[in-house]
C-alpha cells in the first residue's frame, strides 16, 4: 500500500511542477496566476485522492488470504523429521534434511 502512494505522490509532484512552468501563461489571458494555481493544484489533488482509493481497492480486491495452519502443519512436519534424523548421524557435506538446498555444515549444521 505505501508504494502505490509513494508511486501516485510521485507523479503528484511532477505534475505540479508542469503546472509551474506553464501557470505564467495564465497572466495573458488577464488572470491572477496565483489562484489559477490553487484552483489546478487543489483539482489534481483531488484527482491524486480518486486514484488512490481506486488504486488501493483494486489491490485489496485482488489479495490472496493464506491460512496460517497449513504453514504450521508444515513446520511440525519438518520438525518431526528433523528430529528422528538427528537421531542419526548426518555428514557435514550432505544436503541439510530440512530442505533448503544447502549442505549440512552452512545451514543447520553451523557452528
Amino acid at each position: 500500500m505505501v508504494q502505490i502512494i509513494d508511486q501516485n505522490w510521485k507523479s503528484h509532484i511532477q505534475y505540479l511542477e508542469q503546472l509551474r512552468q506553464v501557470i505564467g501563461l495564465r497572466s495573458y489571458g488577464q488572470r491572477d496566476p496565483l489562484v489559477e494555481y490553487k484552483k489546478e493544484a487543489f483539482l489534481l489533488f483531488e484527482n491524486l485522492l480518486g486514484k488512490l482509493k481506486t488504486d488501493l481497492v483494486t489491490m485489496l480486491l485482488n489479495l490472496k488470504i493464506i491460512q496460517k495452519e497449513e504453514e504450521d502443519n508444515s513446520q511440525k512436519n519438518v520438525k518431526e523429521n528433523l528430529k528422528s534424523i538427528a537421531k542419526s548421524k548426518i555428514g557435514r557435506n550432505e544436503p541439510c534434511p530440512c530442505g533448503s538446498g544447502k549442505k549440512y555444515k552452512h545451514c543447520c549444521g553451523a557452528l
